[in-house]
């Protein structure tokens, strides 16, 4: 059922206004019939008000993207986290199985370092990712892992894995699906399920 587009608009804009960074695309999918109309209010919008000044965590973010690290794990660094602990955050946030920690922790690996698209990733892992990591949901969003390079692209999975992260054995990055059913709620959650 589609949303009222003004709703949607006077929505979309608080959110632009409190500095977060709303997707349009979102947005424009709930719309319906009145796609078109939201769309055109939304581009004048954004023709008129400035953009709102990035934040020190979406400079530093943009920084190590730029540098070609991993903006999660440059977050986490500062944050003073380990993987670990994030794994376990995610856990409780996410109302997953303790069971699952290794598979977590593989997923979430292979998210910190691009090797996961971020895209199909589900938002409420994004959301207690932002949350544990205290920064705005917006900002680990502007940055999406960048493309495996040619080389990596006749690498098989374990190499991937180990030229991403040499201290962290493949073994035990990529989740292990043979000891449990497949998709289960994690797969699902990280973008992995059919």
């Amino acid at each position: 059922m589609a949303e009222d587009t003004f709703m949607l608009f006077d929505d979309y804009a608080a959110r632009f206004a409190r500095g977060e960074r709303p997707d349009a695309r979102e947005y424009l999918a709930r719309a319906g019939e009145g796609v078109d109309e939201l769309g055109t209010l939304i581009e004048r919008f954004l023709e008129r008000v400035p953009p709102p000044p990035p934040g020190e965590d979406a400079i530093k973010l943009a920084g190590a993207w730029v540098a070609g690290h991993s903006p999660l794990v440059q977050l986490r660094a500062e944050r003073g986290l380990r993987r670990e602990e994030v794994v376990d955050s995610l856990i409780a946030a996410l109302g997953l199985d303790r069971a699952k920690h290794e598979k977590v922790a593989g997923y979430y690996h292979q998210l910190e370092n691009g090797l996961l698209d971020g895209t199909r990733v589900d938002q409420s892992v994004w959301e207690a990712l932002a949350e544990t990591l205290r920064t705005r949901l917006g900002d680990l969003l502007a940055w999406p892992p960048r493309p495996i390079g040619a080389k990596m692209a006749y690498m098989r999975p374990s190499e991937i894995l180990e030229a991403a992260s040499p201290s962290m054995p493949a073994a035990a990055a990529a989740p292990r699906a043979a000891a449990e059913p497949y998709p289960d709620e994690v797969d699902r959650l990280f973008g992995q399920a059919p």
